[in-house]
């Protein structure tokens, strides 16, 4: 009877031991899952931000002038021939090649007058051939003594005579022929078209001016400087220049050549001059671009978007992440443009980073998590 109360009572703390186990194991896992919660939440409510890594470098400060385009040369196209114009085979503002064809001039006279020197001077040629032939057999009549010496001699006055002809008929069929073929006018540089004066069925002269072209080689930039900037500016010195054509951001690079020694007495400026390295973008003289010229190199900075740094209305600032948190850093900027600025490099916290975006509402030392 004993035996079996006691087996009741171990059977009866057996199943009271699993229900503590289970109850406690329920009760961790539910705290488990309300921890991971609490955690996600508190995850999504921090602010997110991204940043940059604060390595330090080097960088040129830059400034900025407005600066105009002008052709490299400017060129009046002549014809060469007098004639009347068939064909224009290029339209004003196009970019063409050098040698590229122009305009087409006909005068039949001059082709009718190449086509009869031509066959003059073939009937030379010929008939010098011919007494060429007839000298070297007297030559060989001559030494059996069939033929007298003084015909020999008779023969090669004629041939002489007779190379003289062709030598002035073939002078005379290459300056037909140059007419001729200048009949074609064609762009003596590379470069945009500026004018075609004569209309189609035109008479032109030989010495009128037909067309203009502006070279778009050895393009130059024009810009006026401030005194204080132009002093520091050098022959040699890269330039970078830019624009925007319908929201479109051209960049290029120009050589400085000189500045100008004397001050222009109405804007108080030095006029600088700088030569285009490579106008990709086919730049036409006239358009105003962008010059950046730099002026001093910044060492021991650190380069941050200008969005980055911020102001409270006395003094800059900006934020950094470190230890999952935000931390508000007074700062001096060296030098800002409207892109970004240069901040030394002692002034940042080694070990944190800037933060580029997501920074407004931000408080000191708030918690914050990265963007992905």
């Amino acid at each position: 009877m004993r035996t079996n109360k006691r087996k009741q009572w171990v059977w009866f703390f057996g199943f009271l031991l699993a229900f503590l186990v289970l109850s406690i194991g329920l009760y961790v896992r539910m705290i488990s899952v309300r921890t991971s919660a609490f955690e996600g939440e508190t995850e999504k409510k921090l602010t997110p931000v991204r940043v940059q890594d604060s390595s330090v470098t080097e960088v040129w400060r830059t400034t900025s002038f407005l600066a105009r385009l002008e052709g490299g040369q400017t060129v009046s196209i002549k014809a060469d021939v007098s004639g009347w114009v068939v064909e224009k085979k290029a339209v004003l503002g196009e970019h063409i090649e050098k040698d590229r064809l122009l305009i087409v001039l006909q005068d039949d006279r001059k082709v009718f007058r190449l086509k009869e020197s031509e066959a003059r001077l073939k009937a030379a040629k010929a008939n010098l051939n011919e007494l060429k032939r007839k000298y070297d057999q007297t030559v060989t009549l001559v030494e059996k003594g069939i033929v007298a010496r003084d015909t020999l001699d008779s023969l090669s006055n004629q041939v002489s005579s007779e190379a003289s002809s062709v030598d002035g008929l073939e002078a005379s069929y290459n300056l037909m022929k140059w007419d001729v073929e200048h009949l074609n006018v064609r762009a003596p540089i590379s470069g945009n078209v500026s004018e075609i004066i004569p209309d189609i069925g035109q008479e032109v002269t030989s010495g009128e001016v037909v067309a203009g072209m502006v070279s778009t080689s050895n393009e130059r930039v024009v810009a006026g400087v401030e005194p204080r900037w132009a002093r520091a500016i050098k022959p040699g010195m890269t330039v970078n220049l830019n624009t925007t054509l319908n929201g479109t951001f051209e960049q290029t690079q120009a050589r400085v050549i000189g500045v100008s020694p004397g001050m222009d007495s109405l804007s108080g400026t030095y006029e600088v001059e700088a030569e285009i390295i490579d106008n990709k973008y086919n730049w036409w003289p006239g358009e105003i671009v962008n010059m950046q010229v730099p002026v001093e190199l910044l060492k021991d900075v650190i380069i941050v978007p200008r969005t980055a740094v911020l102001s409270d209305n006395r003094d800059l600032f900006i934020f950094v992440y470190q230890d999952g948190k935000a931390q508000k850093i007074p700062v001096s900027v060296v030098w800002i443009n409207e892109n970004e600025g240069s901040i030394p490099s002692h002034m940042i916290p080694e070990n944190s980073k800037v933060i580029v975006e997501g920074h407004v509402g931000l408080a000191g030392g708030q918690l914050v998590r990265l963007m992905p």
